[in-house]
């Protein structure tokens, strides 16, 4: 646009260009949106629709001009759709529809499609029409499903909890949910409650001086209120409760409503009081068995003097005790962890014979000194070891210890068990709600990563080929996937190994458990160990929350490493050791986490000439190479590339909307000939785009671009006349099939995806006459 001397004449032509401008972009809109468009008029007949429609409903545009809107209505629904239709006629106005409906939308194939609908009245000269903006939710969907899944997962292990009432309020105080300690504790079941007030629990004195609502404002603005109180059951019954209510705050801070625990502390003596009201509180700020003890020995100190006391707990891997003990009075752990063995100990006796038992001296006793050492190298010399059993079940043993010899008699023994009921039923619960927040944590991770699954292109949901090369391949496979074995699957970038290690995962044994991916080449070598291993809060600088790694998001399932050859050298060791021991501690954590997981790893190096090289450890290459299969590149494959361009000309075609019947012979054989060094990968995307750029129903492939450069005899590059010749025939086919017409929308150019004048360049550089095709 040139301006002239002229201010006026100048602000009036940038106004003409940007009106041009605006026209251009809105005209575009309709072709280009990522929604689909459809003009009805006020007999819901279809007089307009852009090509996401027509791609979404798999009619050309063509077919839907002129046709009942019913049409893409499933015909479950087109008994009352006129009605709505006319409805909307009478009152007509913008309009949202999806968002609280079940909404589907029907193809021509007859399958159907959850949408959400716009729907817009436009006045036009010829009168009002309805433009519907359509969008297709499937995978939002499926994903507000596995969440739906998940907190469903969630809640049951809640109302299993039976020594707790647990139950949500929305930010008035109604209830939400209902767990069976609740039903237990209280009364009332769920359908008796649901909906109703909390104030309903407390007594007609707390109700009157308006204690409920004080309680909530209190959880509102501290962010978690505990206290102690009556409370009312169903039947009238008072009984002393121990209440905790925190505040649920959504991402700008908002309340959005409570969670209430209450637990039922009426019938408690004072001794065993005083044990868990302390160990409470360590119970449901800590969730941390280990966090407990320091609890636990404070409290049973009220009532039973002792120098140490331990905590150990039964490790059904291991078939033995794994103690943890803490010096209250210096408040500091000693040791992380000790394992001790049932046998020729005495916390195994007190394990075993289910029976308090009481050692006078250390010193000389029977007990091989190694299962004591964690006691006499504080200087201890007696204790005390007693059962935790919990519903029947013999959950660890809890034990004091002092200095003075023959420091207890069977009365504090008596006391001990007395308290270990009660610890053992905080422990169980602690480890419960560990299980609770590990798990949720978990499954809000592993929603995360399906959610990045979903997201990614699948290439083929099946492994195509009939070669004698890829047949040995899937009967190695199939040997192999039945079994744990680790599996190496080596070959050139874009072979399929992503895929054949798929195909191991689901005709394996964990095929109902998760698949997981890492690739080591897509992430700085920094951040590696953290995506594999996970990381714990506050772990390194900017680690402001908990991170569970790929290696335990794969448990009881499957891990698949990409790219290892790209593993940091200094993070094999420690992939090593997990596969060994099969766990692993995160990064920042000193508490191991059991992982059971089935490795499949890739490469497209040389890990044997790596580890000539020092550049890959040996020990890591001989565990990972316990199965190595080779996945065979296509130029060793080169009768299954029929096979393949016939799967993906279909698969884009339909993705795309369009119909492509017939694959010229000249392309096929041209396709045939090239090396493809990107082998399927580069096959599959070479086809993608030559379906963008077919017109017509025969495929048209840009030859240019498979020409191979041979020597001539000058030494200079000359191009293969074959694929020139395949290019010559297919053009000519495509001309003899327009009889000989360049332009227009049915002319040769367009069949071929070609600008008229490309064409003609092309007719002469191949030496085409009209003669030839005509």
């Amino acid at each position: 646009m040139r301006l002239s001397d002229i201010p006026e004449q100048d602000a009036a032509t940038l106004r003409h260009g940007r009106a041009e401008f605006a026209r251009f972009a809105v005209e575009n809109l309709f072709e280009i949106s990522p929604d689909a468009f459809v003009i009805t008029d006020p007999d819901g007949v279809i007089r307009g629709a852009n090509p996401r429609a027509a791609d979404l409903f798999g009619y050309t545009q063509t077919e839907l001009l002129g046709c009942s809107v019913d049409i893409l209505v499933p015909e479950r629904f087109r008994g009352r759709h006129p009605g709505h239709r006319e409805n909307y006629s009478a009152h007509p106005r913008a309009r949202q529809m999806g968002a609280a409906l079940n909404l589907f939308a029907r193809r021509k194939d007859g399958t159907e499609v959850p949408v959400d609908i716009m729907l817009k009245p436009l006045q036009t000269p010829s009168g009002t029409i309805v433009i519907s903006i359509i969008r297709d939710v499937t995978e939002q969907r499926a994903a507000q499903e596995a969440l739906r899944r998940n907190d469903q997962q969630l809640r049951s292990i809640v109302e299993s909890i039976r020594d707790y009432a647990i139950y949500l309020l929305d930010p008035h105080g109604h209830i939400q949910t209902w767990n069976a300690g609740a039903e237990r504790i209280k009364g009332y079941a769920a359908e008796e409650v649901l909906g109703l007030n909390f104030a309903r629990f407390f007594t007609q004195e707390d109700r009157d001086r308006g204690r409920p609502a004080e309680l909530l404002r209190l959880a509102a603005e501290r962010g978690r209120v505990e206290e102690e109180g009556w409370r009312v059951r169903k039947n009238g019954s008072r009984f002393w409760a121990d209440v905790i209510l925190t505040a649920i705050r959504d991402t700008a801070g908002d309340v959005t409503g409570y969670a209430k625990v209450t637990r039922d502390i009426t019938d408690r003596r004072s001794a065993q009081e005083a044990v868990m009201l302390q160990l409470s509180g360590a119970l449901l700020e800590n969730l941390d068995v280990r966090k407990l003890l320091g609890a636990i020995s404070e409290s049973i100190r009220e009532v039973l003097p002792h120098d140490s006391a331990t905590l150990a707990l039964f490790d059904p891997a291991t078939g033995g005790l794994v103690a943890q003990f803490l010096d209250a009075r210096e408040g500091q752990p000693l040791r992380s962890e000790v394992r001790i063995s049932l046998e020729h100990s005495p916390a195994g006796v007190a394990f075993r014979t289910h029976e308090p038992f009481i050692l006078d001296r250390f010193e000389g006793s029977p007990f091989e000194a190694e299962t004591v050492r964690h006691h006499t190298s504080l200087g201890m010399l007696s204790g005390c070891w007693v059962p935790l059993v919990h519903r029947g079940e013999t959950i660890g043993v809890l034990a004091v210890a002092s200095r003075l010899e023959a420091a207890f008699t069977a009365h504090e023994a008596d006391m001990l068990v007395q308290i270990a009921d009660q610890v053992a039923m905080a422990v169980n619960n602690a480890l419960a709600f560990r299980r609770i927040a590990e798990l949720r944590e978990r499954l809000v991770q592993e929603k995360q990563y399906l959610e990045e699954e979903i997201n990614l292109d699948k290439r083929f949901d099946e492994i195509v080929g009939e070669s004698t090369g890829l047949r040995q391949v899937l009967r190695q496979i199939e040997q192999v996937a039945p079994t744990d074995a680790t599996v190496l699957i080596q070959g050139e970038t874009g072979t399929g190994k992503e895929l054949l290690a798929r195909a191991l995962h689901r005709l394996s044994a964990r095929n109902e458990r998760t698949f997981i991916k890492l690739n080591c080449a897509a992430i700085p070598a920094g951040l590696i160990e953290s995506e594999l291993f996970g990381h714990e809060k506050g772990a390194f600088t900017g680690a402001i929350a908990r991170k569970i790694g790929r290696l335990e998001l794969a448990h009881e399932g499957t891990l698949f490493l990409d790219e290892i050859g790209e593993l940091p050298l200094d993070l094999q060791p420690k992939l090593l050791r997990a596969l060994q021991e099969r766990e692993i501690e995160r990064v920042g954590g000193n508490r191991p986490i059991p992982v059971n997981v089935r490795l499949i790893a890739a490469t497209n190096r040389d890990l044997g000439k790596m580890v000539a090289e020092k550049q890959f450890r040996s020990d890591l290459y001989y565990r990972l190479k316990v199965f190595p299969v080779f996945a065979p590149s296509l130029r060793e494959r080169a009768g299954d590339i029929p096979i393949l361009v016939r799967h993906f000309v279909a698969a884009h075609s339909r993705r795309m909307g369009k119909t492509i019947e017939t694959i010229p012979d000249e392309v096929m054989e041209a396709l045939t000939r090239w090396r493809w060094p990107g082998n399927i990968r580069e096959l599959e995307n070479f086809l993608e785009r030559a379906v963008i750029l077919t017109r017509g129903t025969s495929l048209y492939v840009p030859m240019a671009e498979l020409e191979i450069e041979e020597e001539g005899e000058d030494g200079s590059p000359a191009v293969s006349p074959t694929l020139h010749e395949a290019e010559r025939e297919h053009i000519l086919r495509v001309l003899r099939e327009a009889k000989g017409q360049i332009g227009g929308d049915d002319g040769a150019a367009a069949r071929l995806g070609l600008k008229r004048t490309t064409l003609n360049s092309k007719l002469k550089k191949l030496g085409i006459e009209r003669s030839d095709y005509m």
